[in-house]
């Protein structure tokens, strides 16, 4: 028995171990980013079998576990802090990211939890033709929509107070064609492009290459286009993962940081996998991050506050 607690104790102590190497490693092998996605549970795993290694008097079990532990919470923690806020003076645009979920039973209460946000800008994910028609109320707040969904293999619905000119619609290579949607706008009479992305699911439900492959589509995407961009999105992937640092290296990026996760949204914010986000280039700062539970989705909202801090970058 004493040897059955010693490994149930010693397993997730191992694991975490492992996921830390995971994150140190993410761009040697595809496994390790794979384990690196658990980073900020992985803390809390480390800390219960830690505490129940004390409450048994196995000092050293404790002593590992509060190791992994701190190893888990000292990577994660410099994902989880707050951008450097703007110049107060800098204005300002709110932009909601949220992942509808196709299989969403409560449709008719999103409209009204939107309104609620009331965000300058709208992106809504995995839209079906039937979320379409529950979600008609938005059409009397937002004059200006992008119905990228009408595409097949395209799930993205924006809708903005921003103008939404030369709306375009690509497509990342196989074997899982991601959308790629983008429009001109002007914010704060700062013209910039937004894009709005939806990559695969990890390995094993894509070949483990797939979403290294999309990475470098979409980031080839944004370098097609001058100017300031922002890029919104379900990644599946987080920020301290190979998929999004190779975006934002490739594409002159950075990505809005802060505490909380967006999937899967039953649980706690601290256990959730933050795989939601919104990313900007240079020139563009992010006052504010927000993570909202909205109705009926798998996925958490993303709010950000973006500023126009160096008007020098602007078209």
């Amino acid at each position: 028995m004493r040897n059955i607690i010693f490994c149930v104790l010693l397993l997730p102590i191992v694991v975490v171990f492992g996921v830390c190497a995971g994150a140190l490693l993410t761009d040697v092998h595809w496994s390790l980013d794979l384990l690196a996605q658990f980073l900020t549970p992985s803390f809390f795993l480390a800390l219960i079998a830690g505490l129940i290694a004390l409450a048994l008097r196995r000092k050293w079990l404790a002593a590992a576990g509060a190791a992994a532990a701190v190893l888990a919470f000292a990577l994660a923690w410099p994902w989880t802090q707050a951008s450097t806020p703007p110049p107060a003076g800098a204005a300002r645009v709110s932009v909601l990211i949220f992942n509808v979920w196709v299989r969403n039973g409560t449709l008719d209460r999103l409209p009204a939890a939107i309104q609620a946000v009331d965000a300058d800008v709208v992106v809504l994910l995995e839209i079906t033709a039937a979320a379409r028609e529950r979600l008609r109320p938005l059409d009397a707040r937002y004059p200006q929509r992008f119905e990228c969904w009408q595409t097949p293999g395209c799930d993205v619905l924006v809708f903005s107070r921003l103008p939404i000119k030369e709306p375009h619609i690509d497509f990342t290579g196989p074997p899982d064609r991601s959308p790629i949607a983008w429009f001109e706008t002007s914010a704060a009479g700062c013209a910039l492009n937004i894009f709005a992305t939806h990559l695969t699911r990890p390995f094993p439900h894509m070949p483990a290459w797939a979403q290294s492959k999309q990475a470098d589509d979409l980031a080839a995407a944004l370098r097609g286009w001058p100017g300031p961009k922002l890029l919104v999105g379900d990644f599946n992937a987080v920020p301290w993962g190979h998929i999004l640092k190779t975006v934002a290296e490739q594409a002159n990026l950075h990505v809005s940081l802060g505490a909380g996760g967006t999937w899967p949204s039953i649980l706690p914010a601290p256990l959730r996998l933050p795989i939601d986000h919104v990313m900007a280039t240079d020139g563009i700062a992010f006052a504010s991050r927000k993570v909202l539970v909205l109705p009926g989705s798998d996925h958490a909202a993303v709010l950000t506050e973006i500023a126009i801090e160096d008007r020098s970058r602007c078209w």
